[in-house]
């Protein structure tokens, strides 16, 4: 049942029917660790009959609802997330259920499990390692996309578990001034040219094999963040209203990959909060 990806060393990558959302299994025969287990029961039913072993840790990098549902599964695990994960998810709890039950509904699954926001047991926050079993996982603030998000390095296997970033099927979606998004995907460029990413997983679409995709992923993703703000500066100088400016700059968006993502949706929003935090000229 499902999508694996074996990528080798116990590290096995399941993709979901929902938004091909990627959760990440290391397993041995006394460990496991599931990075963002989800999304849908039957899925998350997979992923608990694939890791049947006593000491099990999940790690969240980030509050989004198809990112923290797993939990029930795995009501004894040690959790692991970012120092602001706690407080995002007892802001969102109510949404989190509710955008499960309509995703599973939708799909065809009753989702049955409801949802109760936790606090990890270990709250990282800057650059924090944590042994896990035999995996040695570092764990980087990579704020952008949401201020509690990190990305997850397995440095002894050249694997980057990138949360929702450097997608295939996505643009950057900012909930921040672009700025801060793209110093995150410079940090991560860095990671990738000192040699340290061979493989490089996002939380949604196809994984990155090699440092030359994961690297042209990168300057994908800062090509459309440096045509967003030269797009909002030149809109602001040359006098243009907020509507205005998001007509002008509609073009810079791509099209819809042949996916359920909202794109043109997300770029508008790209568009606002770029123009709030552009002074005018």
């Amino acid at each position: 049942m499902g999508s694996w990806t074996d990528l080798g060393g116990g590290v096995r990558v399941r993709q979901s029917r929902a938004w091909a959302m990627n959760s990440v299994l290391l397993l041995d025969p006394a460990h496991a660790v599931l990075v963002d287990p989800g999304v849908l029961p039957s899925e998350l039913d997979d992923l608990a009959g694939a890791a049947r072993v006593a000491d099990v840790t999940l790690v969240f990098t980030h509050s989004h609802w198809d990112h923290v549902l797993g939990r029930p599964w795995w009501p004894g695990a040690t959790t692991v997330g970012q120092a602001g994960l706690a407080a995002a998810l007892a802001r969102d709890a109510a949404a989190i259920l509710a955008e499960a039950v309509s995703c599973a509904g939708g799909l065809g699954e009753p989702w049955e499990r409801g949802f109760e926001p936790f606090a990890p047991h270990v709250a990282t926050s800057g650059e924090t390692e944590v042994s896990c079993g035999p995996w040695r996982l570092v764990l980087r603030d990579a704020p952008g996309h949401c201020d509690e998000q990190v990305t997850v390095h397995l440095p002894d296997h050249g694997i980057l578990v990138a949360g929702d970033m450097l997608s295939d099927l996505e643009i950057p979606w900012l909930d921040r001034e672009p700025g801060v998004y793209r110093r995150t995907l410079e940090g991560l460029g860095s990671l990738v040219e000192a040699g340290a990413v061979e493989t490089l997983v996002p939380g949604h679409g196809a994984i990155a094999a090699g440092p030359a995709a994961a690297r042209a992923r990168i300057r994908r993703d800062l090509r459309y963040l440096e045509a967003l703000e030269e797009g909002v500066r030149e809109a602001r100088a040359a006098g243009l209203t907020l509507e205005q400016a998001l007509a002008r700059l509609a073009a810079i968006a791509p099209g819809d990959c042949g996916t359920d993502f909202p794109l043109a949706e997300v770029h508008r929003g790209n568009v606002r909060l770029c123009w709030e935090s552009t002074p005018p000229a």
